[in-house]
């Protein structure tokens, strides 16, 4: 049976009986002792969304590479290029199971709108990164709560227009767990009526779809 585990903030592991999926491995994984990397199992390959740090972090990206066997990273070219620097080699072609949508993230405080990719794994999760333009969605959708681009409403309405069976949350590192506790509920009770079901997954946690 698959699982899905969030490690912190939008990093997310999907396990199936055939790859270990790591998305988005952001310093606030790797950085911090809010997850225990050495309770990670072997990882086959990394999706990452876009460059900004803390979806896309050198070092864990180094990390996971150089403790696996025949790890394959995979993203867009803005990704490829940033991690080129670190002598990270990244395809940009996804694999055969994983689709992408090529969208802008959303607009953040200076307006800058960075080239974000989607994925789909199977038709088990997609992961927007920082966007809300995907257009489709897996039977789980990891859905940013707490954005500097955006509003918990947003999330609502992407959510209610994307239409999945659940949701998990990523994207609420400025909160404390409380905070995140409480950002959950809001958002999945207005998501209820849709018949949308908010996992209520915190870091560290994990579940089986």
């Amino acid at each position: 049976m698959p699982t899905i585990q969030r490690l912190t903030d939008s990093c997310l592991l999907v396990t199936t009986d055939s790859d270990a999926t790591l998305i988005d491995p952001g310093f606030h994984t790797f950085g911090s002792d809010d997850f225990d990397l050495d309770t990670l199992g072997d990882v086959s390959r990394v999706l990452i969304t876009h460059a900004h740090p803390d979806h896309a972090n050198p070092d864990f990206v180094r990390w996971l590479i150089d403790r696996g066997t025949d790890v394959v990273v995979y993203s867009n070219q803005a990704v490829a290029g940033f991690l080129g620097e670190h002598d990270i080699a990244v395809e940009t072609t996804p694999p055969s199971d994983v689709s992408v949508e090529d969208v802008l993230h959303g607009a953040i405080p200076n307006g800058a709108t960075p080239p974000n990719r989607s994925f789909t794994v199977g038709d088990l999760l997609t992961h927007p990164g920082d966007s809300r333009e995907p257009t489709s969605s897996g039977q789980v959708l990891a859905l940013p709560l707490i954005v500097p681009w955006d509003s918990a409403r947003g999330a609502v309405l992407f959510a209610e227009r994307l239409g999945p069976r659940r949701v998990v949350p990523i994207h609420d590192f400025y909160l404390t767990p409380g905070g995140r506790e409480w950002a959950r509920g809001i958002v999945g009770a207005a998501l209820e009526p849709s018949g949308i079901e908010m996992v209520d997954l915190d870091w560290g946690q994990s579940f089986t779809p």
